[in-house]
């Protein structure tokens, strides 16, 4: 029991912090018409598609709408500004990055809260500041959305800090209810052909999702692996390599790029329809129904698979820290030459992974320009692509925590 203590532990304090997460969802604004609002916000898929894979809850108005979103999309940002800054970030104290995240994550929340707010605010019960008459419902309102935002983020650093799962653990149950809603009503737009469910198309579903579970598994765990010369070990514990995955990205386009993509539909009102050739425009290029739309969706993925990619692995950080530390790719001198031969093996390693990544967003919309409820399964694939991703994450950490006292080392 010794050897697992650890572990049950951390799944001890994950276990209390989802308790709290999923709680917090279940707590209605104490103001709002929960069918007025929902009403509301049935046309913004968007906002609905980003709140699928964010552990946001864009479609009930409670006390954590809000979310993962704002904490989840301050830690990207902050991975974008160490990567093209890392000279300047390295240089902040724990105190300084810590204010940066959190600042970040506060801005975002303030903007979402905003945003929900305002697209809801024909649903919110008018309420007063106490013993005045000064009324607060729209200010009111986005206050407990952003002390719900950052109590999540809180949450999440907590549960990175003492549980399992870093703070994703937070997403998965959001991604996992989501999967099946995905596969029936696909994007949610108007546009949007349900599948019907009967015994052969969920035969077919289950099959497809399998296979492609197992799929995700592999090219997940597929990683390059260039040997480094650590000069200041002795031989024996010399060999050594950098790991470079063939996905580098992971399943992070697929998280962001639905949302993206239908963003620019929030200017069309979807009830009257596009009435003004700019309309029109974006009706045309940003539909998964028709062939520049799904040019377009292209466009975006191989983009955001390519900036997550290089985010992600940050060449420039690489070649710096193995400098630092006096190692060295082998056949490779220090400095600027090694960062060019780690961008030119990640250049290559994108070409692959956009080639898997268009194969499962783009793919089933090709099919569906002819058989229309085939576009459902972009979203279902990259779900179960973001899903496995994350799993295998868990499932490594999970891993480390049960093993590590086989090892003398740690007793």
């Amino acid at each position: 029991m010794h050897r697992y203590r650890e572990f049950l532990t951390s799944l001890g304090w994950t276990a209390l912090i989802l308790a709290v997460f999923v709680t917090g969802q279940t707590i209605p604004l104490p103001n709002v018409d929960l069918t007025t609002a929902e009403a509301a916000l049935k046309h913004v898929t968007f906002l609905r598609l980003f709140g699928k894979v964010t552990g946001s809850d864009f479609s009930n108005q409670t006390l954590f709408s809000v979310g993962m979103g704002p904490f989840m999309s301050a830690m990207i940002i902050w991975q974008a500004v160490q990567a093209i800054g890392d000279e300047a970030i390295s240089n902040l104290s724990p105190r300084q990055v810590s204010f940066g995240k959190y600042g970040i994550t506060l801005l975002l929340a303030i903007a979402q809260s905003f945003q929900l707010v305002y697209l809801t605010r024909g649903s919110l019960q008018t309420f007063y500041l106490a013993g005045t008459d000064i009324d607060i419902t729209f200010v009111g309102t986005m206050l407990i959305l952003i002390a719900g935002a950052l109590f999540v983020a809180w949450l999440a650093n907590m549960n990175a800090a003492i549980g399992i799962g870093s703070s994703v653990a937070l997403i998965i149950p959001g991604i996992v209810r989501g999967i099946p809603n995905n596969l029936i009503h696909g994007f949610g737009d108007a546009e949007t052909v349900t599948l019907k469910i009967n015994a052969t198309t969920l035969t077919v579903a289950i099959v497809v999702g399998a296979i492609f579970l197992l799929f995700s598994v592999i090219t997940n765990a597929a990683e390059l692996r260039l040997p480094i010369e650590r000069p200041m070990l002795d031989r024996e514990h010399s060999n050594s390599y950098l790991p470079i995955k063939v996905l580098t990205s992971a399943g992070m386009p697929f998280m962001f790029s639905s949302s993206l993509f239908m963003l620019p539909r929030y200017f069309v009102n979807q009830t009257v329809g596009p009435t003004t050739p700019a309309q029109h425009f974006i009706t045309t290029w940003f539909s998964y129904r028709t062939p520049q739309g799904v040019l377009m969706y292209t466009i975006v993925l191989l983009l955001l698979n390519y900036a997550f990619g290089y985010i992600n692995l940050q060449p420039t950080r690489q070649a710096k820290s193995l400098k630092e530390s006096d190692d060295y790719l082998l056949g490779t001198y220090p400095g600027d030459a090694t960062e060019a031969a780690i961008m030119q093996h990640f250049n290559r390693l994108t070409f692959i992974s956009s080639i898997i990544t268009l194969i499962i967003g783009v793919g089933p919309l090709l099919v569906g320009l002819f058989w229309p409820v085939a576009a459902n399964y972009s979203l279902y694939l990259g779900s179960l692509m973001i899903l496995a991703g994350m799993t295998i994450g868990v499932a490594d950490q999970i891993h480390g925590l049960i093993t590590k006292n086989r090892y003398q080392i740690f007793d």
